[in-house]
């Protein structure tokens, strides 16, 4: 009988080693085609749990390509425009430069809004008061605020919608959460949100890099407040694959993600990116469109999290793969995830 695993036995290894040999305290490996899951695979144990598969963790920014999908499914239905402006939801942002940032612009870290700490104050509360760094659209500066402005322009498109739908004080909209939890509603996906009430795995080393990691389970953060199980995301991987190889729309129409996908930062100067050639990386609408020279394979898009997660589709190889883990800053730790990308990708040629 053929050995499932083969295409992915180095990439096994490699969670393998980096658990085993460290830094990761625990892994959760999977890989998953248009056809579904097709590998998943746990490591280590923490504090004397062992990691089992169907384990939650907390996601960090794998949660902005989910959001951006949350609002992408308003712009594909009429609802919202790419071009709706910030200061449509944000009415104290009119006649403000911060105000003119767009949907796009947010979704594609183009906004130019300052963008204070995760942990710090009320999100939601900064938002109505943010400036600009710089004119939207000039410029790329990574940005987590500016998904809070996304998930404004979703609940403010919602509710338009509702009011037009029931204008006689019919429903106010659905909130962000509600539409993000949509997400649920395709096959394979049960677990995403944003609620830490799956016993997730504890997040290692938020104290080295001065984050307070109950603040930011508080906020709800839309750029990185987000759990899931590996099956959820390797679920959804499998059918925004099924959209390229067949046209189905079981997330978002295949015009939609061929959108997504869409660079829309390349030759715009970087503010305050790192030199370092590894770091180097262009952004469609919520996904990361890495343009490092040390992944071999470079038509892949996805998005990986300050605790380690990871998730990333190779629409030509017919595979995504998906990294659930719980320290912070791998790189800070001596972790290469290219070695991972080029594995994985190799493995499948």
């Amino acid at each position: 009988m053929a050995n499932r695993s083969a295409p992915y036995e180095k990439s096994l290894a490699w969670v393998r080693r980096a658990v085993n040999d460290g830094p990761l305290p625990v892994a959760v490996f999977g890989a998953a085609s248009s056809t579904g899951i097709q590998e998943i695979a746990s490591f280590g144990s923490d504090g004397g749990r062992v990691a089992g598969v169907d384990d939650q963790f907390a996601l960090f920014s794998v949660t902005k390509p989910l959001t951006a999908l949350t609002a992408l499914r308003l712009v594909e239905a009429g609802e919202l425009s790419l071009d709706a402006q910030l200061a449509e939801a944000v009415p104290s942002l009119r006649g403000e430069n911060s105000g003119l940032a767009t949907l796009a612009h947010l979704l594609s870290h183009r906004s130019g809004l300052a963008d204070p700490d995760l942990d710090g104050t009320d999100p939601r509360d900064t938002l109505t008061r943010i400036g600009g760094v710089f004119p939207a659209g000039t410029m790329t500066q990574y940005c987590n605020l500016g998904f809070v402005g996304v998930e404004k322009l979703v609940e403010h498109a919602s509710a338009k919608t509702s009011a037009a739908a029931a204008p006689e004080g019919g429903p106010a909209g659905k909130s962000f959460e509600a539409q993000f939890a949509a997400l649920n509603e395709v096959e394979g996906v049960s677990t995403l949100g944003f609620d830490p009430d799956h016993d997730p795995h504890f997040v290692h080393g938020t104290e080295s890099v001065g984050l307070d990691h109950a603040r930011l389970i508080e906020a709800r953060h839309p750029a990185a407040g987000a759990y899931a199980k590996a099956s959820d995301l390797l679920s959804l991987g499998s059918a925004l694959l099924r959209t390229v190889t067949s046209g189905t729309s079981e997330v978002v129409h295949p015009s939609t993600l061929s959108a997504m996908r869409v660079n829309r930062t390349a030759g715009l100067p970087r503010l305050n990116s790192r030199a370092d050639d590894a770091q180097k990386q262009d952004w469609g609408l919520g996904f990361n469109l890495p343009t490092s020279s040390a992944i071999l394979d470079r038509n892949l898009f996805g998005h990986a999290g300050w605790s380690g997660c990871q998730w990333w589709i190779y629409p030509e190889l017919d595979a995504c793969f998906v990294l659930l883990t719980n320290l912070i800053d791998l790189p800070g730790k001596g972790v290469r995830i290219d070695e991972l990308q080029n594995a994985f990708a190799a493995g499948l040629r």
